[in-house]
């Protein structure tokens, strides 16, 4: 047998045990064998981690919003840190909304000493997804973070940005106050925060809906009108029970008779 022979015998027989390496079922089978062959050696060799890349859509306009709120995204990680006496509950639903997104192992950590949950994803592919979907790499306010495009060009893309937005850097409060004697209680919204762009973004987004924001303030957007702030959580809703308890609690004392 001569070589070319030879050779063409044994590049079958390879096909045959590892797959054709010029199809994507022949690159991954090899890959697969690779790997188990460098895991058995023990030869430290590391493989990436296979990432899901999700399509536009409500829950990723959200994670845009949450990361444009207290998100941070720097060269290889993605972090969200939230206050851990009052937030605690909405950052396992942060940890929880990355695994869904990208299938990825997920990180949650508590700095005690500055009252803080950190969530946090290390790849440097998901940073490079994010920043390419919208979202701001590094100072936020420096980067222009605002609404992204094509989260504009659906309604319910916005909807759920305003969520995001709102459950990280908004508040709930409640407005006491005495006339002639008697008590008074109003409800009240606020968004604060620096940049420009994505406080006008948050008004606009919030008189489509046909709501009436004031900002008497450079840095914080209001809603006042408690008609305003019922439509609010009926129309946008909230992922952070922290609002969903305060919003719950105003309007069951009222309806009782404990809010004038």
């Amino acid at each position: 047998m001569d070589k070319r022979a030879a050779a063409q015998r044994g590049g079958l027989a390879r096909i045959r045990m590892h797959g054709n390496p010029g199809t994507a079922d022949g690159r991954r089978l090899g890959g697969i064998r690779s790997a188990a062959i460098q895991k058995k050696q023990s030869t430290g060799f590391v493989t990436l981690r296979a990432i899901s890349f999700p399509r536009e859509s409500v829950v990723l306009a959200e994670l845009l919003g949450i990361l444009a709120g207290d998100g941070h995204v720097s060269e290889y990680q993605v972090s969200v840190t939230t206050n851990s006496d009052t937030d605690k509950e909405h950052a396992e639903y942060v940890q929880a909304l990355l695994k869904k997104l990208f299938v990825v192992p997920v990180s949650c950590i508590a700095k005690k000493n500055k009252k803080a949950f950190v969530v946090y994803l290390s790849s440097r592919e998901v940073v490079r997804f994010l920043i390419a979907k919208g979202a701001v790499k590094g100072h936020k306010i420096r980067g222009g973070v605002c609404m992204p495009p094509w989260i504009r060009t659906r309604k319910s893309y916005r909807i759920a940005f305003l969520r995001g937005l709102f459950d990280t850097d908004g508040s709930v409060y409640v407005d006491t106050h005495r006339i002639n004697a008697r008590m008074y209680k109003n409800i009240g919204m606020a968004f604060t925060n620096r940049s420009a762009p994505l406080l006008e973004d948050f008004r606009q987004s919030l008189s489509t809906l046909g709501l009436h924001p004031t900002q008497k303030t450079k840095y914080t957007v209001f809603l006042r009108r408690e008609g305003d702030i019922r439509q609010y959580f009926e129309v946008v809703g909230s992922s952070n029970p922290k609002h969903l308890r305060k919003i719950a609690l105003y309007f069951s004392t009222k309806k009782t008779g404990g809010v004038a």
